[in-house]
């Protein structure tokens, strides 16, 4: 779970906190139960990256969890002072409580995170595709964070779970894409998994280069035999997968479909200031800009 960078501003129900004052009440639903909700951006040089797709998954979410949540033209001005004091490679969170309660967030990041080629394993547990939070993004975050740390301690950048058919399903903070045979292979939404934003923008991306995508049910053998994989997340795009259980996935290189990928991920991403968002719920996107 990401907290805030030191130096940056928190914005909690309408008023703007450092972020060292920055607190929520114990007797919340979202400390005592985990009822809430969040979404994580990234931002670049003051804009943030697909905002409308996050609001709506957020949205999707809260109809879930019974969360209210404001408009989304309030959402974007919470989201101002904040994303003003972050650096020119970060990220930004809404955090969302049953109670009502909305905090605001965010925190620099390392640049060098975004498309890094990266390495796996399976984890030793198993997620419920079945379950009521199943494929929303709440603040019950400890499987992530346990899944998290058994990858790190093995070595690797990230835990794979598998639901409970025994299905590949998704990273702890990642979507899973598996390249095989000329043919792309990734859990669907009723697999368990995340509707990623980067995962969809993906699949789009795959179906545009003309790589047949297959959305459902993916075995295990698949991505032991994969010719090449990569993870998507709203913070890190498009990484390439290159290890897995401590074996090169394909050639342990960047597959050459999954950089045609990435670089046209990059070209269909939107960049919105959310100072310009206005009260239709319209920002002012910008697609395919260029940052370093």
């Amino acid at each position: 779970m990401r907290v805030p960078g030191k130096g940056s501003v928190v914005w909690i129900n309408g008023r703007t906190v450092p972020e060292s004052e920055a607190a929520l009440p114990l007797a919340d639903p979202a400390v005592q139960a985990g009822l809430g909700l969040f979404e994580t951006m990234a931002v670049r040089n003051g804009r943030v990256l697909d905002l409308p797709a996050h609001f709506n998954r957020l949205r999707q979410a809260a109809a879930v969890m019974s969360v209210e949540l404001e408009t989304d033209a309030a959402l974007a001005a919470a989201m101002v002072p904040v994303v003003r004091s972050l650096p020119e490679f970060a990220w930004v969170k809404i955090l969302a409580s049953r109670s009502g309660l909305l905090a605001v967030f965010g925190a620099g990041m390392d640049p060098a995170e975004e498309g890094r080629p990266s390495s796996a394993i399976l984890l030793d547990w198993r997620r419920s595709h079945l379950g009521p939070i199943a494929g929303i993004k709440t603040l019950n975050y400890a499987p992530f964070v346990l899944g998290t740390e058994q990858a790190r301690a093995a070595g690797a950048d990230e835990g794979i779970w598998l639901n409970t058919r025994g299905h590949v399903g998704e990273g702890c903070s990642s979507n899973l894409v598996i390249v095989q045979s000329g043919k792309l292979f990734t859990a669907s939404p009723g697999d368990g998994v995340l509707p990623g934003i980067v995962r969809d923008l993906a699949l789009r991306a795959a179906r545009d280069l003309g790589l047949p995508v297959h959305e459902g049910k993916v075995r295990l053998k698949r991505l032991e035999q994969a010719d090449e994989a990569f993870l998507t997340s709203s913070l890190r795009a498009v990484r390439p997968l290159v290890r897995y259980r401590a074996r090169p996935v394909g050639s342990g290189e960047p597959g050459p479909w999954t950089l045609r990928i990435a670089a046209k991920v990059r070209e269909m991403r939107t960049f919105i200031d959310p100072a310009d968002w206005n009260p239709a719920g319209q920002g002012v996107p910008s697609a395919g800009e260029t940052y370093v």
